[in-house]
């Protein structure tokens, strides 16, 4: 008996749950009641939305509001398997705290999301509607601007019931925002601010490229201007600045150029860095298959006119990843192979390769969606502009600096890259005319370092020619760039400095010389000084004809003993002598 009667209270038990199945499974999901403005100015949906994915896109806000039981509690961030046949609904309640008077707005921070519109009642009860996305022309949209944005309006204390309806070609994590209008504003401009300064400098770097092209005549001057206009383009479009300003007026275009234009970026990089680092040098392998990757990614843009935008857009995706990973393989071989600006590049391209690869994770459904993380890919894209500018200015400054060496060979030493001696003559010559003739003070110096034969004898020519090198430096550091200098024999220099007008403003500036000279070369063991010595002349007080005075300071250096504690010495004047009396008295 209590076994049957055990038996009866479950049958009666199933029966009832399953009785009651229908109606829990048709209970509506009540949405929860945000309040704004009770000590807050802004907020962003992170909890639990009431969503509805529609099969189609006929249902009318009239029959979404009648049907509650057909929404299901889903996170705010939630990815949602939108196509080109079905609408996504989102159902929120908002009230105005109650003596809250700031107006409200909400924003949706996608750029790239087809169409949104906003559904609110007004006094009269009749749904009004506000729309925007980047298959409208934006004289559709509610409110002009880079993404989604409307106004509420909700009355002070009354809770309203608030709908979006979210169309887009492929799945999609809808970021939401709450923000009172003066914040709203304030955020407008910061970010306007932000994207004009990242995109202007693109502009300028490009520019740049064409002037530098003009100059140099590098074909890949205006290969670098292209890329810039083609990074520029692509942050502008993915930030939605082109569809409000350029093709407001062309949604269609709009639509497709935010996955067009990024692919045309990426595969032009790609052959523009592969040009760059010379891969058919070192990797011979590696540069065909870079350049394959780089068409095929260019090529990437046929399958938006041949195909389905959802499968085109797949095929897009993997083409930027396989791009944007080969680039990060190129770059890590140039840094290995000792690069000078691997580094540079390093940093421009690891932190693009991690943006995408969050990107991917979210389109995977891997991580949570971080609509912030648009503006640090933008950002990382656009600093790869500026470090494969230096790079190729720097190939381009090394390249123009051996061809000017080449064609300065006949006036410059090939060791220092001072003057010649016969070139050295010359400004020596015109420094004795303006001597002669307007008075101006020019000094003329000959130094010559004393203990290079012995550096030579004990430690080797390559030493001795790197004493060259470093006393050279040392000199610079008392020229200025007007004075010439040149290296005149084996061991001595020869300067004109301009403007010296006594003995003492000269021999202040050679004292700096011989004591930097004192000082140990760093490098070098045993521990290496360089002893110079100087012989000076004034040719504005001691005006020597040019072709004998280098002789004549030759002379003085001869004379210097090489364990002097005078080591500059000045070329005297030569002495008047007296003339004859005898005959002005005889002609008396």
């Amino acid at each position: 008996m209590p076994y049957l009667l055990l038996r009866l209270m479950l049958a009666l038990a199933l029966g009832f749950g399953m009785g009651l199945a229908p109606v829990w499974a048709a209970a509506p999901a009540v949405p929860e009641t945000l309040v704004l403005g009770d000590g807050n100015t802004a907020l962003e949906l992170t909890g639990s939305v009431p969503t509805w994915l529609e099969g189609g896109t006929r249902a009318s806000i009239d029959e979404v509001a009648a049907a509650p039981q057909a929404f299901t509690p889903a996170s705010a961030l939630a990815r949602h398997a939108l196509n080109d046949g079905n609408t996504l609904w989102l159902h929120l309640r908002l009230v105005r705290a109650a003596g809250n008077t700031a107006h409200w707005t909400l924003n949706v921070p996608a750029p790239f999301v087809d169409a949104v519109t906003l559904y609110q009642r007004s006094d009269a009860k009749q749904w009004v509607a506000q729309s925007a996305g980047d298959t409208l022309p934006q004289t559709l949209w509610s409110r002009r601007g880079l993404y989604p944005e409307f106004t509420l309006d909700l009355p002070s204390g009354v809770p309203q019931d608030v709908y979006l309806q979210v169309r887009n070609f492929k799945h999609l994590s809808l970021p939401i925002r709450l923000a009172t209008a003066p914040l709203r504003d304030g955020q407008r401009q910061l970010e306007s601010v932000g994207l004009g300064l990242v995109i202007g400098t693109l502009l300028t770097l490009a520019a740049l490229s064409v002037i530098r092209h003009y100059e140099h005549k590098n074909p890949f001057d205006l290969k670098a201007a292209w890329y810039g206009l083609l990074v520029a383009m692509s942050v502008a479009q993915v930030n939605g600045v082109l569809n409000a300003l350029l093709w407001s007026a062309w949604p269609t275009w709009a639509d497709y150029a935010n996955s067009i234009l990024p692919l045309v970026a990426v595969g032009t990089s790609l052959l523009f860095v592969r040009k760059l680092y010379a891969l058919s040098t070192h990797f011979h392998r590696y540069d065909k298959a870079l350049e394959v990757i780089a068409w095929g990614t260019l090529g990437a843009v046929v399958a938006y006119v041949l195909l389905g935008r959802d499968m085109a857009d797949r095929i897009g995706t993997v083409a930027l990843l396989v791009a944007t990973t080969a680039g990060l393989l190129i770059t890590v071989m140039s840094w290995r192979g000792g690069s000078t600006i691997g580094t540079w590049l390093m940093l421009a391209y690891v932190p693009q390769f991690l943006c995408l690869m969050w990107l991917v994770a979210e389109a995977f459904g891997m991580v949570t969606t971080q609509w912030e993380m648009r503006y640090f890919m933008s950002l990382s894209v656009a600093l790869s502009v500026p470090t494969l500018i230096y790079a190729l200015s720097r190939a381009t400054h090394d390249r123009k600096e051996v061809a000017l060496r080449a064609d300065q060979l006949p006036t410059q030493d090939a060791l220092t890259g001072l003057l010649t001696a016969q070139a050295f003559q010359s400004h020596v010559e015109d420094a004795y005319q303006r001597a002669i003739g307007t008075r101006e003070p020019v000094a003329l110096v000959l130094v010559s370092v004393t203990n290079l034969e012995r550096i030579r004898s004990t430690m080797g020519d390559t030493t001795a020619e790197q004493c060259m090198l470093r006393a050279v430096i040392k000199l610079h550091r008392i020229l200025r760039d007007v004075d010439p200098a040149a290296r005149i024999g084996t061991e001595r220099f020869g300067m004109v400095l301009e403007g010296v007008a006594s003995r003492q403003a000269l021999t202040e500036r050679l004292v700096k010389l011989v004591a930097s000279g004192l000082i140990p070369l760093q490098g070098l063991q045993p521990e290496v000084t360089l002893q110079f010595q100087a012989a000076c002349v004034l040719l504005h007080d001691n005006p020597v004809p040019p072709e004998r005075v280098l002789d004549d300071l030759s002379e003085v250096l001869a004379g210097i003993s090489p364990r002097t504690r005078r080591p500059i010495r000045f070329l005297e004047p030569v002495p008047t002598l007296a003339a004859p009396l005898a005959p002005l008295a005889e002609s008396a």
